[in-house]
């Protein structure tokens, strides 16, 4: 098993309209429920982000059919594997500049949108502005390595944050990320030389 991205086992009640079963199994109808469910809440404070459903293990009995407005619903019990990602304390990330503040820069690696490097964490990197507005703004280093918008930059989680938002909106998780006290976090090179960005 992937340690970064450890599959779990979770146990959720799917609820399907009855007439929504009508030309199509529901096998089909609680797998893409499930899936639904899963993208609006986007994450859990004890798993972190699902990334996706690898299993479903077992389909129980429809406990009762209720009538909610005149509709006969179904809720079943689901037990299904689930694929995650939870950004732990030192763990090293790598991922993409989204944002560039006079404060620092939010960086987005996979489903994490909100890493938040502030320049107190950046050592040896000065921020510089091209425009009034900021928005070709970027930090530079002495030897000329940048981090732009658009840049690649390794860091390393400092502290996480879950935020459960109310309203079935989704929940998200946020970083605070830090470049202090290893020489291989910072931006990177993909491909080509070994060379810092320009």
């Amino acid at each position: 098993m992937n340690i970064m991205f450890p599959e779990v086992e979770l146990s959720r009640e799917v609820t399907i309209c009855a007439k929504n079963l009508k030309g199509q199994s529901l096998h089909q109808q609680i797998l893409r429920r499930l899936l639904q469910d899963l993208v609006r809440e986007k994450a859990c404070k004890e798993h972190g982000f699902y990334l996706g459903i690898t299993a479903i293990k077992t389909i129980g009995k429809n406990n009762n059919s209720n009538d909610i407005h005149g509709v006969d619903v179904l809720r079943i019990p689901v037990s299904f594997t689930c694929r995650t990602f939870l950004p732990v304390r030192g763990e090293i990330l790598q991922g993409v500049v989204d944002r560039v503040y006079w404060s620092g820069v939010i960086i987005r690696s996979g489903p994490l949108r909100y890493a938040y490097l502030s320049t107190l964490k950046m050592p040896k990197y000065q921020y510089v502005s091209t425009e009034p507005e900021g928005d070709k703004a970027y930090f530079q280093k002495d030897d000329l390595s940048k981090i732009a918008v658009g840049v690649v930059v390794r860091f390393a989680v400092m502290d996480v944050r879950f935020e459960e938002i109310p309203n079935n909106r989704r929940n998200d998780i946020y970083v605070l990320a830090t470049m202090e006290g290893d020489d291989a976090l910072g931006p990177i090179s993909l491909t080509g030389p070994d060379e810092p960005y320009m």
